[in-house]
């Protein structure tokens, strides 16, 4: 079985928000430990996401509850789910086994300061992307044109200093190209689709791509029809967005993100995907298309546990 690896699932958030059991899956839900190990996924970026938190709570405490249930996982899976995982966990799980996590913060407003990022460190986050959306304190998110603020510069050294992982899926277009100038560690784009595939601010553009590429990133394709086609995208559409990465990234720099259940339902995946078991069907329709089978390994999960695995 083919060994996955996913830059972006919402497991804390979305079980939480929904109350879910993520360790039984659930028969209305995409993301479900159940249909990761049948996918033969075997490491994932677990993320920390507080953009859309209760009133009453605030970020931070909404990033220390998702934290805390990560710190559960291990024991309620009966060690299926290993978090945080090390580089000795990752190079020995094998697919259908266990599920490797690490901690991805989806926007950086649980920090009031830049020193606020250390404790989420030794809690087991290795991936940063600076904002969601919308502007914060940091940077400029997709809905607006701003770049990285005086503190959002600051942020992304203490990242370098740290040994931490940029995520610049939720930028605006101006912070990727401030990111891109200021940072000195490995970027990856968690869960983005290509913009000369389909135009939209969330997908990133050729030159971003083959930027992130360069550095020895990775460009992870998200599973969002929104960010695929025009309507209800198909396999055929996934696909088109990952020959386009790889011919603008090479082999070495695309992956894949799925953001299964990341506020969207299976009707918004594309047509044949409904959970993470089905994930290799993407591998099969690459395969169909004459990507070699050490292409693939790399796509489906290779690169992802290379950057993954240098900050562990």
């Amino acid at each position: 079985m083919l060994a996955f690896a996913d830059a972006h699932l919402d497991i804390a958030w979305s079980s939480l928000a929904n109350g879910r059991d993520f360790v039984a899956g659930h028969p209305d839900a995409a993301l479900g430990l159940p249909d990761l190990l049948r996918g033969g996924v075997t490491l994932a970026c677990a993320t920390v996401f507080t953009a859309k938190h209760d009133e009453d709570e605030t970020p931070a405490e909404v990033a220390d509850q998702q934290l805390a249930y990560y710190d559960a996982l291990p024991a309620r899976s009966g060690g299926k789910v290993i978090w945080p995982a090390d580089v000795m966990d990752v190079g020995t799980c094998t697919p259908g086994d266990r599920v490797c996590l690490t901690g991805l913060i989806e926007g950086c407003e649980p920090l009031s300061k830049v020193e606020d990022l250390k404790p989420l460190y030794k809690r087991g986050v290795r991936v940063v992307g600076l904002t969601w959306n919308r502007k914060n304190r940091w940077a400029g998110g997709c809905e607006s044109d701003a770049g990285l603020s005086a503190e959002g510069r600051d942020l992304v050294k203490e990242i370098d200093r740290l040994g931490m992982v940029h995520d610049v899926s939720h930028l605006s277009r101006t912070s990727v190209d401030d990111l891109l100038a200021t940072a000195r560690g490995p970027v990856i784009a968690s869960h983005v689709g290509a913009d000369a595939v389909l135009s939209h601010a969330r997908n990133l553009t050729d030159a971003h791509l083959k930027a992130v590429a360069q550095r020895g990133g990775v460009v992870a394709l998200v599973l969002y029809s929104g960010f695929l086609a025009e309507g209800r995208a198909t396999l055929d559409d996934t696909l088109r967005h990952l020959l386009h990465m790889l011919e603008i990234c090479g082999a070495s720099g695309v992956g894949i993100g799925s953001d299964f259940d990341g506020g969207f339902g299976r009707e918004d995946l594309p047509t044949g995907i409904r959970t993470a078991a089905d994930l290799p069907k993407i591998a099969d329709g690459l395969r169909k298309r004459g990507v070699s089978e050490g292409d693939v390994a790399k796509i489906c999960g290779g690169n992802l546990r290379r950057v993954l695995t240098s900050v562990m």
